[in-house]
């Protein structure tokens, strides 16, 4: 059928950020160590500052946005990508295209919050069907957040 949409699988994609991750480490200009639990992703050593990574593997030049995150289980309301890792104490956020070898360092979330809040107040949320939930987020042009941001090219 060709309106369907592909259905995701939670362990491809956890797979996909796991490669993200230790690519991510390698890479950071700071010493990290992995945060234990749910509620981040790494600890800068020297900081303490916790952060959160969004890893994308979507070709950049085929769209101009993010897909940012509203919901990460939308039956249930949990809050998914900026909006969790505010919500975890996280200090920044991190969003990588590993098939572009960069990523977008954001370091003021509340900012960052308010921003995408506002850009998308009058946007439908798109949804992302999973193997037993849907997630659901938002297209954001990066332009019209990059200057929140520090562009990391490796």
């Amino acid at each position: 059928m060709a309106n369907e949409r592909k259905v995701w699988s939670f362990q491809d994609q956890l797979q996909v950020g796991d490669r993200g991750e230790q690519l991510f480490m390698e890479r950071y200009p700071k010493k990290l160590t992995i945060h234990p639990g749910y509620d981040g992703d790494f600890i800068e050593v020297n900081s303490g500052k916790k952060i959160e990574l969004k890893t994308d593997t979507y070709n950049m030049e085929k769209s101009s946005n993010f897909f940012i995150e509203k919901y990460s289980n939308l039956e249930k309301q949990k809050p998914g990508s900026i909006w969790q890792a505010h919500a975890h104490g996280c200090d920044v956020f991190c969003y990588m295209f590993v098939r572009h070898n960069l990523w977008f360092q954001f370091n003021d979330l509340p900012q960052l919050i308010d921003r995408v809040n506002h850009l998308t107040s009058n946007k439908g949320l798109v949804y992302i069907k999973n193997n037993g939930f849907i997630s659901a987020g938002y297209k954001v042009d990066r332009d019209s957040i990059a200057d929140l941001s520090t562009i990391w090219e490796f």
